[in-house]
């Protein structure tokens, strides 16, 4: 991962988790919740034990790895698995998979707020795995959790933006999608399951219109 990179994958999760913060603390009304109180993020947690476990002993038995990574040959010759199996395991090293279940564990539990358990573990397999399908084309071989980790950011910066019309929070999230645009424009997978992570977002937000919820 070269200098460049990291500032757009920095860019594109930590201020999208910076907008979204302030967007909680300043109109919790725009929760699903009925009370504006934090609850205890399950739905992350689980999520984050599931990921955290397999990367974990991969570095004990790297077979793992090699079994679980996405490999676009191995999927055409009928690993089917290899479609949704690389979210479970790194191909970043000890700090890649540091530097991934950090994130998942700050995007995750905002994103549980703003939506809800179920809606955050959608937009996180389903960001993920078109990630992992666009991965096929540009990155052939690779592995790790953060293209599900950019569908969720993305989906925060774009409640964000639409939500609370404060100057910072417009900033940080303009920077988060600009970061996504970036990435996109240069093939990296985070780009594409950015974009997925937006357009669910943007479902989501007409749905709590026409429920009369925002």
């Amino acid at each position: 991962m070269n200098g460049f990179m990291t500032i757009l994958y920095t860019l594109g999760l930590f201020f999208a988790f910076a907008a979204g913060s302030m967007l909680l603390q300043r109109q919790a009304a725009f929760l699903q919740s009925t009370t504006a109180k934090p609850t205890f993020p399950r739905a992350t947690v689980l999520l984050l034990l599931a990921i955290a476990i397999p990367s974990i002993l991969q570095f004990f038995f790297p077979t793992i790895l090699l079994t679980f990574q996405r490999d676009y040959e191995r999927f055409r010759m009928g690993d089917w698995w290899r479609l949704i199996s690389p979210l479970f395991v790194q191909d970043g090293g000890v700090i890649g998979t540091i530097f991934n279940l950090v994130s998942l564990a700050l995007v995750g539990s905002l994103a549980e707020r703003i939506w809800n358990g179920r809606s955050m573990l959608i937009i996180f397999f389903v960001g993920g795995v078109i990630g992992e399908i666009a991965g096929f084309a540009w990155q052939p071989v690779g592995a790790g959790n953060s293209v599900g980790n950019f569908s969720l950011a993305a989906s925060i910066a774009v409640v964000s933006l639409m939500r609370l019309p404060f100057t910072p929070v417009i900033l940080f999230a303009v920077i988060a999608l600009g970061a996504d645009g970036v990435l996109l424009w240069l093939q990296d997978i985070h780009g594409a399951a950015a974009l997925v992570g937006t357009i669910q977002a943007l479902f989501l937000i007409r749905v709590w219109h026409d429920k009369g919820l925002g």
